[in-house]
């Protein structure tokens, strides 16, 4: 009896060894990319891109996303504003991710990456531990430290450097500038506040490695990278999920930005150039006045944020601004004499003098910035020049035109 029970004894002991050994690599983790197309609203004109970490053996699929913040944060906006803005690794649903971007009606594309087992294995730990509560937040930068360069920097590292390889050494003769531009078509107002608050720091020749910080980018050179001694491709399968339903996304400007830019012009038209038209006329110097008070309020406004984002916050990308130099914060004094313009129909000859001076001098500092860019500063920004320049030259012009000078002081 004994000599029966042995076997089924080892038999048992085996069987039991099996059902706790853990399930091979090659059992457990695929990782997939998830890239999801542009959206209408601006935080979503650049796309957006999460990992995905599939457990066979759990029979999960994980999202990772490196693009969460809490937009119920009262104090988002400031937070933002000043620099301080921080998102952080989330874990969510594949299926509740799938089902929100058809919701959003928006491409979303997903990659089976090509890993080694343990490459695989090593991706879904990294990430795993990185969503602990205590690594989970960033702060968050635009192109250098975003979802993305994330997500880049996992892929990159699992692949031994093959997302950054021969990628990282040569300019591409684009900028940062040029890709946000590109973005933010359509979205005529923001996308030139947005501009214009940008510095020389986007303005820098980029390498593709840096333009890895779109999202459509990583998953262009994802299609066209190879791995490992056999030079496999890195994705190994490639599935639209979601296919956007709708038109491509606006290109063209809505009807909002049309009338506020078309307000925006006419008022400098009525103020600026009209009295250039009518010439010493008592209404000219009264229309020359409503252009020194829009003129004075749009450029010294914005110098004076341009002197706040450089000063008070840790937005790097809006540092030495040379748009400081074309629109001075001291153009808020035109709004006392155009004021007197409107009001009165004239202004003192002394302050009348005064202003003539204060033009030419800020063709001086528009000046001053072209010969900027014969050196190191290479600042892009050859249309807000061209705009300071018209202003102050129909400024300038208006009072040689327009009747403006009451008694001597």
């Amino acid at each position: 009896m004994l000599r029966k029970l042995i076997p089924i004894f080892f038999i048992l002991m085996a069987v039991e060894a099996n059902a706790a050994e853990p399930a091979s690599p090659e059992d457990r983790y695929a990782i997939h990319v998830l890239t999801m197309g542009p959206g209408d609203a601006l935080f979503a004109r650049f796309g957006h891109i999460a990992l995905v970490v599939e457990d066979r053996r759990e029979r999960t699929k994980k999202v990772y996303n490196f693009g969460t913040f809490d937009f119920s944060d009262p104090d988002l906006q400031q937070k933002y504003a000043s620099g301080f803005l921080n998102f952080w690794l989330s874990i969510e649903s594949y299926g509740g991710t799938i089902r929100r971007y058809r919701a959003f009606d928006r491409d979303l594309w997903e990659r089976t990456l090509n890993l080694d087992p343990d490459r695989a294995a090593e991706v879904a730990h990294r990430l795993a531990l990185n969503a602990k509560p205590e690594n989970r937040t960033y702060a968050y930068r635009h192109y250098l430290d975003n979802c993305c360069t994330r997500v880049r920097d996992v892929i990159d590292d699992a692949t031994d450097g093959a997302l950054s390889k021969d990628r990282s050494s040569s300019n591409t003769g684009r900028t940062y500038r040029d890709h946000t531009r590109d973005a933010l078509r359509g979205l005529w107002i923001m996308r030139t506040l947005i501009l214009f608050s940008l510095g020389p720091a986007v303005d820098r020749p980029i390498t593709r490695f840096d333009e890895q910080f779109l999202p459509a980018v990583v998953a262009e050179d994802l299609d066209h990278t190879f791995i490992g001694p056999d030079q496999r491709p890195i994705v190994a399968r490639k599935r639209h999920l979601v296919a956007r339903r709708g038109e491509p996304v606006e290109r063209h400007a809505s009807s909002i930005d049309v009338a506020i830019a078309g307000v925006f012009f006419a008022l400098l038209a009525l103020g600026l150039v009209l009295p250039l038209v009518l010439g010493q006329r008592r209404m000219s110097a009264r229309l020359l006045g409503l252009g020194y008070v829009v003129w004075g309020l749009v450029a010294g406004l914005g110098g004076l944020a341009l002197v706040l984002y450089w000063t008070a916050t840790t937005h790097y990308d809006t540092h030495y601004n040379e748009n400081l130099l074309i629109f001075p914060v001291s153009h808020l004094w035109l709004v006392g004499p155009g004021l007197g313009l409107i009001f009165r129909g004239h202004i003192k000859s002394k302050t009348s003098r005064f202003i003539k001076k204060y033009f030419i001098f800020s063709f001086v500092l528009i000046a001053a910035d072209m010969a900027l860019k014969l050196g190191p500063f290479i600042q892009s920004n050859w249309a807000f020049i061209a705009v300071a320049a018209a202003c102050n030259a129909a400024g300038l012009a208006g009072l040689a035109r327009a009747q403006t000078s009451g008694r001597q002081q």
